[in-house]
């Protein structure tokens, strides 16, 4: 279960083909780990379906060591894709969402781009200016991208927000029952894949721990869109099957570029 050993000539020293990477030390191979993580975020399966559908496979965990996985490569992964997505567009739309967390509500940061791409997502207990703020400049930072416009509804704190973080850019101000001109609809309707998803896992534990989830749940349902692909219809024209199969291979493709602090990725 722990890969093929290499013994280096110079020094003596042991590695196998993780080494280096943040699969090192794990039992069980890259590809089980990674897909346990894409079947929690991609589908709507408790944490004992996923343990289920492993020991159909012959691989025995517990729902604890799937819910670590989930925390440990589900933000590594969704940034891994973020940087092999396609270029974001220039308009940016913003917008919340309430979520439950430890028992109460809590509001889930998101935007997307004229696409339908996810730019960013982060969550935060309150729904005020500091938490405006700290979504823009993530999503700047992360994404190295700068907006022409912003389209926000009329929370006064985006427009503080977007004037701070995105000086340059337009910003829009509207609401989502407008019968004309821009409306916050793009990124609105997006949300309704996401909290389909964590329906089922009724809440998550707390704001630290549900944004690595929330992490996961994005970057499946980013691949599931194919925001990896060029053209933003390329995924919707796939045959079922042949979808299903680029989607598994894109997190493992992700996965095989997962690397440690301090060490090289691997030469093509």
């Amino acid at each position: 279960m722990g890969g093929h050993r290499f013994r280096c000539r110079m020094c003596g020293a042991t590695r196998t083909d993780r080494s280096g990477t943040p699969f090192a030390g794990y039992r069980w191979p890259r590809e089980v780990i990674v897909t346990a993580v894409r079947w929690y975020g991609r589908f709507r399966l408790s944490l004992r379906d996923v343990c289920d559908l492993l020991a159909e496979r012959g691989v025995d965990v517990s729902p604890r060591t799937v819910l670590s996985w989930v925390h440990t490569f589900g933000p590594l992964l969704a940034a891994e894709l973020r940087r092999r997505a396609r270029r974001l567009g220039s308009r940016w739309y913003v917008d919340e969402t309430y979520v439950r967390v430890g028992g109460a509500w809590a509001y889930l940061y998101r935007a997307v781009d004229e696409t339908g791409q996810v730019v960013d997502v982060l969550l935060r207990e309150r729904r005020d200016l500091d938490s405006a703020r700290a979504f823009l400049r993530q999503a700047r930072r992360r994404r190295a991208a700068r907006p022409e416009t912003v389209v926000t509804d009329k929370h006064a704190a985006y427009g503080r927000a977007v004037r701070h973080h995105v000086p340059l850019a337009t910003h829009v101000r509207t609401g989502l029952h407008r019968t004309r001109g821009e409306t916050t609809k793009p990124v609105e309707r997006s949300h309704a894949p996401i909290k389909d998803r964590l329906r089922p896992m009724r809440g998550l534990r707390s704001v630290a721990t549900g944004q690595r989830v929330l992490e996961a749940v994005e970057a499946a349902q980013a691949v599931r869109r194919g925001d990896q692909c060029r053209s933003p219809g390329a995924a919707a024209a796939m045959r079922p099957g042949e979808r299903a199969r680029a989607e598994a291979l894109t997190f493992l493709f992700a996965a095989q570029d997962l690397r440690m602090p301090g060490h090289p990725p691997h030469a093509a």
